[in-house]
Protein backbone atom coordinates (compact mmCIF):
# COMPACT_ATOMS: atom_id res chain seq x y z
CA UNK A 1 0.00 0.00 0.00
CA UNK A 2 2.87 2.48 1.04
CA UNK A 3 4.10 1.67 -2.91
CA UNK A 4 0.40 3.08 -4.01
CA UNK A 5 0.90 6.23 -1.82
CA UNK A 6 4.48 6.89 -2.77
CA UNK A 7 3.33 6.93 -6.75
CA UNK A 8 0.70 8.65 -6.19
CA UNK A 9 2.79 11.51 -4.57
CA UNK A 10 4.93 11.67 -6.97
CA UNK A 11 2.60 12.02 -9.74
CA UNK A 12 1.27 14.88 -7.30
CA UNK A 13 4.30 16.86 -7.00
CA UNK A 14 4.66 16.66 -10.93
CA UNK A 15 1.41 18.11 -11.57
CA UNK A 16 1.66 21.07 -8.45
CA UNK A 17 5.36 21.39 -10.20
CA UNK A 18 3.08 22.29 -13.44
CA UNK A 19 0.09 23.81 -11.70
CA UNK A 20 2.29 25.84 -10.45
CA UNK A 21 3.83 27.15 -13.87
CA UNK A 22 0.57 27.68 -15.06
CA UNK A 23 -0.45 29.97 -12.12
CA UNK A 24 2.82 32.00 -12.56
CA UNK A 25 2.03 32.51 -16.74
CA UNK A 26 -1.40 33.62 -15.70
CA UNK A 27 -0.01 36.70 -13.55
CA UNK A 28 0.29 39.23 -15.88
CA UNK A 29 -3.46 38.37 -17.25
CA UNK A 30 -5.42 38.14 -14.62
CA UNK A 31 -3.55 38.90 -11.29
CA UNK A 32 -6.61 38.01 -9.17
CA UNK A 33 -6.94 35.00 -10.89
CA UNK A 34 -3.52 33.76 -10.39
CA UNK A 35 -3.75 34.85 -6.30
CA UNK A 36 -6.77 32.87 -5.91
CA UNK A 37 -5.45 29.85 -7.82
CA UNK A 38 -2.57 29.86 -5.66
CA UNK A 39 -4.05 30.44 -2.29
CA UNK A 40 -6.64 27.64 -3.19
CA UNK A 41 -3.68 25.71 -4.29
CA UNK A 42 -1.80 26.08 -1.63
CA UNK A 43 -4.61 25.44 1.05
CA UNK A 44 -5.31 21.80 -0.75
CA UNK A 45 -1.40 20.73 -1.09
CA UNK A 46 -1.21 21.74 2.45
CA UNK A 47 -4.52 19.33 3.28
CA UNK A 48 -2.90 16.64 1.30
CA UNK A 49 0.42 16.74 3.05
CA UNK A 50 -1.91 15.70 6.50
CA UNK A 51 -3.21 13.44 4.96
CA UNK A 52 -0.69 11.16 3.64
CA UNK A 53 0.95 11.70 7.13
CA UNK A 54 -2.30 9.77 8.43
CA UNK A 55 -2.11 7.20 5.25
CA UNK A 56 0.93 6.28 6.65
CA UNK A 57 -0.43 5.80 10.15
CA UNK A 58 -3.74 4.10 8.96
CA UNK A 59 -5.16 6.55 10.71
CA UNK A 60 -8.02 6.06 7.39
CA UNK A 61 -11.07 7.58 8.86
CA UNK A 62 -9.35 10.85 10.19
CA UNK A 63 -7.94 10.86 7.04
CA UNK A 64 -11.15 11.08 5.31
CA UNK A 65 -12.41 13.67 7.51
CA UNK A 66 -9.35 16.39 5.79
CA UNK A 67 -10.49 14.94 2.73
CA UNK A 68 -13.15 16.43 2.88
CA UNK A 69 -11.55 19.50 3.59
CA UNK A 70 -9.46 19.81 0.34
CA UNK A 71 -12.30 18.34 -1.64
CA UNK A 72 -14.89 21.29 -0.28
CA UNK A 73 -11.43 23.53 -1.79
CA UNK A 74 -11.43 22.10 -4.87
CA UNK A 75 -14.88 22.06 -5.74
CA UNK A 76 -15.17 25.90 -5.02
CA UNK A 77 -12.18 26.37 -7.65
CA UNK A 78 -13.66 24.21 -9.74
CA UNK A 79 -16.85 26.83 -9.81
CA UNK A 80 -14.55 29.61 -10.06
CA UNK A 81 -12.79 27.72 -13.12
CA UNK A 82 -15.67 27.06 -14.85
CA UNK A 83 -17.30 30.35 -15.22
CA UNK A 84 -16.83 32.66 -18.04
CA UNK A 85 -14.34 35.87 -17.76
CA UNK A 86 -16.78 37.97 -16.31
CA UNK A 87 -18.47 36.07 -14.27
CA UNK A 88 -15.07 34.08 -12.92
CA UNK A 89 -14.16 37.65 -11.53
CA UNK A 90 -17.86 38.40 -9.45
CA UNK A 91 -17.34 34.57 -8.17
CA UNK A 92 -13.79 35.34 -7.11
CA UNK A 93 -15.18 38.36 -5.28
CA UNK A 94 -18.35 36.31 -3.82
CA UNK A 95 -15.76 33.48 -2.22
CA UNK A 96 -12.92 36.02 -0.87
CA UNK A 97 -15.05 39.29 -0.22
CA UNK A 98 -19.04 38.68 0.22
CA UNK A 99 -18.80 35.60 1.74
CA UNK A 100 -16.26 36.61 4.25
CA UNK A 101 -18.27 39.32 5.24
CA UNK A 102 -21.43 37.00 5.59
CA UNK A 103 -19.21 35.24 8.03
CA UNK A 104 -17.82 38.26 9.86
CA UNK A 105 -21.20 38.52 10.61
CA UNK A 106 -21.88 35.01 12.02
CA UNK A 107 -18.08 35.23 13.55
CA UNK A 108 -18.97 37.98 15.13
CA UNK A 109 -22.25 36.89 16.97
CA UNK A 110 -20.10 33.72 18.22
CA UNK A 111 -17.38 35.62 19.74
CA UNK A 112 -19.44 38.02 21.71
CA UNK A 113 -21.58 34.84 23.15
CA UNK A 114 -18.34 33.51 24.14
CA UNK A 115 -16.79 36.38 25.44
CA UNK A 116 -19.94 36.61 27.72
CA UNK A 117 -19.97 32.84 28.94
CA UNK A 118 -16.62 32.26 29.66
CA UNK A 119 -14.71 32.80 33.36
CA UNK A 120 -11.43 33.48 31.81
CA UNK A 121 -11.03 37.25 31.86
CA UNK A 122 -7.82 37.12 29.10
CA UNK A 123 -10.18 35.06 26.90
CA UNK A 124 -12.70 37.16 27.32
CA UNK A 125 -10.51 39.98 25.93
CA UNK A 126 -9.52 37.78 22.82
CA UNK A 127 -13.17 37.17 22.23
CA UNK A 128 -13.76 40.50 21.92
CA UNK A 129 -11.46 41.32 19.59
CA UNK A 130 -13.29 39.41 17.55
CA UNK A 131 -16.95 41.20 17.91
CA UNK A 132 -17.45 43.34 15.07
CA UNK A 133 -18.06 47.34 16.20
CA UNK A 134 -21.37 48.54 16.23
CA UNK A 135 -21.03 50.61 13.07
CA UNK A 136 -19.21 47.94 11.59
CA UNK A 137 -22.08 45.50 12.11
CA UNK A 138 -24.48 47.86 11.28
CA UNK A 139 -23.19 48.56 7.89
CA UNK A 140 -22.98 44.51 7.26
CA UNK A 141 -25.89 43.69 8.05
CA UNK A 142 -27.81 46.40 6.51
CA UNK A 143 -25.93 45.18 2.99
CA UNK A 144 -26.21 41.40 3.96
CA UNK A 145 -30.03 41.04 5.57
CA UNK A 146 -30.58 37.25 6.29
CA UNK A 147 -32.55 36.30 2.89
CA UNK A 148 -29.56 37.94 0.97
CA UNK A 149 -27.00 36.14 2.90
CA UNK A 150 -29.22 32.39 2.54
CA UNK A 151 -28.89 33.19 -0.79
CA UNK A 152 -25.01 33.49 -1.47
CA UNK A 153 -24.61 30.77 1.17
CA UNK A 154 -27.30 28.50 -0.89
CA UNK A 155 -25.08 29.75 -4.17
CA UNK A 156 -22.02 28.50 -2.83
CA UNK A 157 -23.21 24.90 -1.04
CA UNK A 158 -21.20 21.92 -2.06
CA UNK A 159 -24.21 20.24 -3.17
CA UNK A 160 -25.31 23.37 -5.18
CA UNK A 161 -22.06 23.37 -6.77
CA UNK A 162 -21.86 19.89 -7.60
CA UNK A 163 -24.94 20.29 -9.72
CA UNK A 164 -23.68 23.37 -11.49
CA UNK A 165 -20.79 21.20 -12.10
CA UNK A 166 -22.11 18.41 -13.33
CA UNK A 167 -23.52 20.63 -16.23
CA UNK A 168 -20.28 21.34 -17.25
CA UNK A 169 -19.00 19.90 -20.17
CA UNK A 170 -16.42 21.10 -23.49
CA UNK A 171 -13.94 19.64 -25.55
CA UNK A 172 -10.91 19.86 -23.00
CA UNK A 173 -12.99 19.67 -19.71
CA UNK A 174 -15.77 17.22 -18.64
CA UNK A 175 -16.91 17.48 -15.38
CA UNK A 176 -20.01 15.44 -15.99
CA UNK A 177 -19.38 12.63 -13.77
CA UNK A 178 -18.79 14.77 -10.55
CA UNK A 179 -21.12 13.74 -8.72
CA UNK A 180 -19.51 10.11 -8.15
CA UNK A 181 -17.92 12.15 -5.26
CA UNK A 182 -20.70 13.01 -3.26
CA UNK A 183 -21.48 9.67 -1.67
CA UNK A 184 -17.73 9.84 -0.05
CA UNK A 185 -18.55 13.71 0.52
CA UNK A 186 -21.83 12.51 2.59
CA UNK A 187 -19.93 9.79 4.52
CA UNK A 188 -16.57 12.13 5.89
CA UNK A 189 -19.82 14.59 6.69
CA UNK A 190 -21.12 12.08 8.85
CA UNK A 191 -17.45 11.64 10.95
CA UNK A 192 -17.28 15.37 11.26
CA UNK A 193 -20.12 15.43 13.18
CA UNK A 194 -19.80 12.33 14.83
CA UNK A 195 -23.34 11.09 14.63
CA UNK A 196 -25.14 8.07 14.73
CA UNK A 197 -24.14 7.09 10.80
CA UNK A 198 -20.60 8.03 12.08
CA UNK A 199 -20.82 5.20 14.66
CA UNK A 200 -22.15 2.66 12.55
CA UNK A 201 -19.79 2.78 10.12
CA UNK A 202 -16.77 2.40 12.82
CA UNK A 203 -19.21 -0.75 14.04
CA UNK A 204 -19.30 -2.07 10.82
CA UNK A 205 -15.82 -1.98 10.02
CA UNK A 206 -14.85 -3.58 13.54
CA UNK A 207 -16.98 -6.16 13.66
CA UNK A 208 -16.31 -7.93 9.90
CA UNK A 209 -14.02 -10.75 9.62
CA UNK A 210 -10.38 -10.03 9.38
CA UNK A 211 -10.06 -11.13 5.81
CA UNK A 212 -12.85 -8.85 4.57
CA UNK A 213 -11.54 -6.02 7.10
CA UNK A 214 -8.13 -6.18 5.43
CA UNK A 215 -9.58 -6.05 1.85
CA UNK A 216 -12.15 -3.22 2.99
CA UNK A 217 -9.12 -1.33 4.34
CA UNK A 218 -7.20 -1.66 1.61
CA UNK A 219 -9.60 -0.07 -0.58
CA UNK A 220 -10.57 2.54 1.92
CA UNK A 221 -6.74 3.81 1.36
CA UNK A 222 -6.31 3.11 -2.21
CA UNK A 223 -9.13 5.69 -2.73
CA UNK A 224 -7.89 7.90 0.06
CA UNK A 225 -4.35 8.17 -1.58
CA UNK A 226 -5.36 7.70 -5.69
CA UNK A 227 -8.22 10.67 -5.05
CA UNK A 228 -5.85 13.49 -4.27
CA UNK A 229 -4.17 13.34 -6.92
CA UNK A 230 -7.10 12.82 -9.30
CA UNK A 231 -8.64 16.08 -7.97
CA UNK A 232 -5.37 18.27 -8.02
CA UNK A 233 -5.17 16.83 -11.91
CA UNK A 234 -8.91 17.38 -12.72
CA UNK A 235 -8.19 21.57 -10.76
CA UNK A 236 -5.00 22.36 -13.00
CA UNK A 237 -7.14 20.84 -16.10
CA UNK A 238 -9.64 23.42 -15.07
CA UNK A 239 -7.52 25.72 -14.64
CA UNK A 240 -5.71 25.32 -17.97
CA UNK A 241 -9.31 25.68 -19.56
CA UNK A 242 -9.70 28.88 -18.00
CA UNK A 243 -7.25 30.88 -18.94
CA UNK A 244 -6.97 29.62 -22.55
CA UNK A 245 -3.90 27.69 -22.36
CA UNK A 246 -3.36 24.49 -24.22
CA UNK A 247 -0.02 22.81 -22.71
CA UNK A 248 -0.05 18.98 -23.23
CA UNK A 249 -1.42 16.60 -20.84
CA UNK A 250 -1.15 13.74 -22.38
CA UNK A 251 1.59 12.06 -20.48
CA UNK A 252 0.23 13.04 -17.20
CA UNK A 253 -2.76 11.89 -18.20
CA UNK A 254 -1.23 8.38 -19.20
CA UNK A 255 0.37 7.87 -15.78
CA UNK A 256 -2.99 9.07 -13.32
CA UNK A 257 -4.52 6.25 -15.29
CA UNK A 258 -2.01 3.72 -14.41
CA UNK A 259 -2.21 5.51 -10.67
CA UNK A 260 -5.69 4.44 -11.02
CA UNK A 261 -5.55 1.27 -12.50
CA UNK A 262 -3.51 0.44 -9.74
CA UNK A 263 -5.47 1.59 -7.01
CA UNK A 264 -8.31 0.49 -8.37
CA UNK A 265 -7.00 -3.37 -8.21
CA UNK A 266 -8.43 -2.96 -4.17
CA UNK A 267 -11.59 -1.72 -4.85
CA UNK A 268 -12.13 -5.01 -7.21
CA UNK A 269 -10.90 -7.25 -4.63
CA UNK A 270 -13.27 -6.05 -1.76
CA UNK A 271 -15.97 -5.94 -4.40
CA UNK A 272 -15.54 -9.52 -5.58
CA UNK A 273 -15.47 -10.87 -1.56
CA UNK A 274 -19.01 -8.53 -1.39
CA UNK A 275 -21.04 -10.22 -4.68
CA UNK A 276 -22.37 -12.73 -2.85
CA UNK A 277 -24.54 -10.21 -0.63
CA UNK A 278 -26.03 -8.35 -3.15
CA UNK A 279 -27.21 -10.93 -5.57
Amino acid sequence: MQELLSSSVNLYSQIRKLFQGSIEACREIEPEFASFAGAQMSYYSSRCQSMNILLQEWKLWDCDILMRSALECATRFLFVCIAPSPERKNRIEEYSVHLNEVEDIQRSERARIAARNTLDSEAAMLFGGAVLDDEDEVALRARWPKPRRKLLKQKWSFSEIVHSLEKFKQDDLDLTNYGSLLHSYGLSSHLIHADQTAMDLMYDRATRTADVRALQERAHFARLAVEQTSMIFLCWRAFEHASGRKNSTKEIAERLILLYEEGNQYHHEFALSQQHLYK
